[in-house]
């Protein structure tokens, strides 16, 4: 059997004035989806090796994958588009094709476009209409009528922070594989619940998610049933389409899917309220209050405060400065502190540029901040020491600079990626574990810092990525919707 693979992930915030260009996207074509592009922690991967295993014959198209950022320039997406367009005419021309498997993420947005996987998808079934297509998605995925028309069977992350991406690419490959071998076809149920929750709220580790979790792992286990997934919609993107959905897919219409969707549905509304912030949270002011008395006088460290509002990883531009304007407020008390507050980072590619020509041990002034988000930013100048340079680090090639400014140090990078990257600090020198003290823009802690951490604490800042989700002004929404409007009436299949 001949199987077209393809793979599209980011995650495009609304909010943020960044247009997320050619520069900021990895991409590999054709082949090198099975070579370089194959990565442990892609779905794609998963969707390669089932596939490899089942004995088919794999045809790659393209496989695009950028850090959450704003939404993605219409011309590069037109180019990735047409090139996946281009491989599947091709591999028309070599035979038929039977199936379709994809690994996308389901909230990338593009300028003037909308919805990316929507409008791919389209495409794609003008080429092969009639050909089982399955889909692995993130669960902050958006799920709009143009998926629902174009897509068979879909399966989801069920771990957030995403920890099974290769098993859920499998997912979708070994469900595709069995509708083909059985020739009965896929069906899936569709529930809507108007409701939108931060990520930073629906870890699955913790309840409600982990019971939720579980429901969906239970209800995988009857008959006919391939896959139940939960997608949580992503807060950060105006888009009338944004809430959470229940999609459970079955071998074969009947009532066992419909019901299992309704039953999730209701029990995911029922525990609307019980969504809270794993962590402490404050805003900025009382999460340095608070970490200051930890680290001072109950000697806890290292205390982790997220800098949540501006998080990279959720879209943001990584260059807003409340907190850095808090911390500069409080440097008599950061003085205090037994080892420098170590701060990761900001985008800041100006800064980065300047300190590079500089050089290391190099003292001069720069500004931190404000290039992008200039609502809940503004360039901080500061006289700063240049510690240590990295140069070409990750995918995307980032320069990073580690620069001091009295008992502070800070990290800066040229390229848009995310502060949870086990690697970045200690690509700079930096054990995240010997400071009493560690801001990262980030929401939950990646594990990495998650299991140093001695407390946690969650600073509401303001930015593209603000966790106070009634405060952010959506004019797209569909309304009503909670928690925008607390006391919606909602039952399933009204």
């Amino acid at each position: 059997m001949r199987i077209v693979i393809g793979g599209m992930n980011h995650e495009s915030n609304t909010f943020n004035p960044i247009i997320t260009g050619a520069d900021d996207f990895v991409v590999f074509y054709g082949e090198e989806m099975l070579t370089r592009g194959r990565t442990p922690s892609y779905a794609s991967t998963g969707i390669i090796t089932a596939l490899e295993e089942g004995a088919c014959d794999i045809v790659p198209t393209v496989l695009a994958r950028a850090v959450p950022n704003g939404v993605v320039s219409a011309a590069f997406y037109r180019h990735l588009k047409a090139e996946w367009i281009k491989r599947i005419q091709e591999a028309l021309t070599l035979g038929p094709v039977h199936g379709v498997c994809l690994a996308l993420h389901g909230s990338m947005k593009v300028e003037a476009l909308g919805c990316a996987e929507g409008d791919l998808l389209m495409a794609v079934r003008e080429l092969l209409p009639d050909v089982p297509c399955t889909v692995a998605l993130d669960m902050h995925a958006t799920i709009t009528p143009a998926l629902l028309r174009c897509v068979d069977g879909f399966t989801a992350y069920k771990t957030a922070p995403h920890i099974d991406c290769q098993e859920t690419g499998a997912h979708a490959a070994r469900m595709l594989l069995h509708s083909l071998h059985t020739g009965k076809k896929l069906h899936t149920a569709y529930r809507r619940i108007p409701m939108l929750i931060a990520g930073e709220k629906s870890e699955s580790e913790a309840e409600p998610m982990r019971s939720l979790i579980e429901a969906c792992r239970g209800v995988e286990m009857q008959p006919g049933i391939e896959a139940a997934s939960l997608l949580l919609g992503f807060p950060w993107a105006d888009d009338e389409h944004n809430g959470v959905s229940v999609l459970v897919t079955s071998l074969a219409a009947g009532e066992t899917g419909e019901k299992s969707a309704d039953a999730l549905a209701a029990s995911f509304w029922a525990r609307r309220h019980d969504f809270v912030f794993r962590s402490e949270w404050y805003d900025p002011r009382q999460s340095l209050e608070y970490a200051y008395q930890g680290v001072l006088e109950k000697k806890e460290r290292p205390v982790f405060i997220s800098d949540s509002g501006d998080n990279p990883t959720a879209g943001a531009t990584g260059d807003g400065t409340e907190l850095l304007e808090r911390i500069l407020e409080t440097m008599d008390q950061a003085a205090q502190l037994p080892t420098p507050l170590l701060y990761s980072g900001f985008y800041d590619a100006p800064a980065v540029a300047a300190c590079i020509k500089a050089g290391t041990g190099a003292v001069l002034d720069i500004t931190i901040g404000g290039n992008w988000d200039q609502v809940n930013g503004k360039k901080i100048p500061l006289q700063v020491t240049v510690q240590k340079v990295a140069r070409n680090f990750g995918p995307l090639q980032s320069d990073l600079v580690l620069v001091s400014h009295e008992n502070l140090l800070i990290t800066l990078t040229s390229k848009h990626i995310g502060f949870g990257d086990a690697a970045l600090l200690p690509s700079l020198g930096i054990n995240p574990g010997d400071y009493c003290l560690v801001v990262v823009k980030l929401g939950y802690l990646e594990p990495c810092f998650r299991t140093i951490a001695d407390r946690a604490i969650l600073a509401t800042t303001k930015g593209c990525s603000h966790e106070l989700l009634e405060t952010i002004p959506y004019k797209k929404v569909r309304r009503p919707l909670y928690p925008l409007d607390p006391d919606l009436v909602f039952s399933v299949g009204t």
